[in-house]
């Protein structure tokens, strides 16, 4: 593995592990205490309802958690938000142009490649296959042939001229 590649993993590795490992639940709970320590402290109606930070936190939790699943799942359901970030995302996989290592590449597609030609035979003895069918199916089975290779296919709409 070469060196800007290691490096990149770990950042990628290390932004998921901070962020979803040490700052959320540091970001969280701090919250909870400036809170608690701002808003409940200073107020004593709120003080003789939540007397120690643990009630608050277990309230907070119990009401914070189905708003925050309400308000994922309205980002990913109704808003266009999620569906944007999939489509660029998607545009930078490079692995939406190129056969995925394992078994795609080593199973699924040359068993999709060995039917396809099967048929083609088939339909060759029949005469069933024009010679525009022929060709169209020779230049699809030679970009097959180019993602066995590890060749990319296509382009991300970034990289196509208008």
């Amino acid at each position: 593995m070469n060196l800007t590649r290691l490096i990149f993993r770990s950042w990628y590795y290390f932004r998921i592990g901070y962020g979803t490992y040490v700052a959320f639940p540091l970001g969280f709970a701090s919250t909870m205490i400036i809170i608690y320590a701002l808003a409940v402290v200073g107020v004593p109606v709120i003080h003789n309802i939540f007397p120690h930070l643990y009630e608050f936190g277990i309230v907070g939790i119990l009401i914070i958690v189905p708003i925050s699943i309400y308000a994922g799942l309205y980002h990913i359901k109704r808003t266009g938000a999620y569906s944007a970030e999939a489509s660029v995302l998607t545009e930078s996989n490079p692995y939406v142009y190129r056969a995925i290592p394992g078994k795609e590449r080593e199973v699924f597609l040359p068993l999709m490649m060995l039917t396809a030609k099967a048929l083609a035979k088939m339909m060759e003895q029949q005469h069933s296959m024009t010679l525009e069918e022929q060709r169209e199916f020779r230049t699809v089975l030679d970009k097959a042939k180019s993602l066995l290779e590890g060749a990319s296919i296509g382009l991300p709409k970034d990289k196509l001229k208008d």
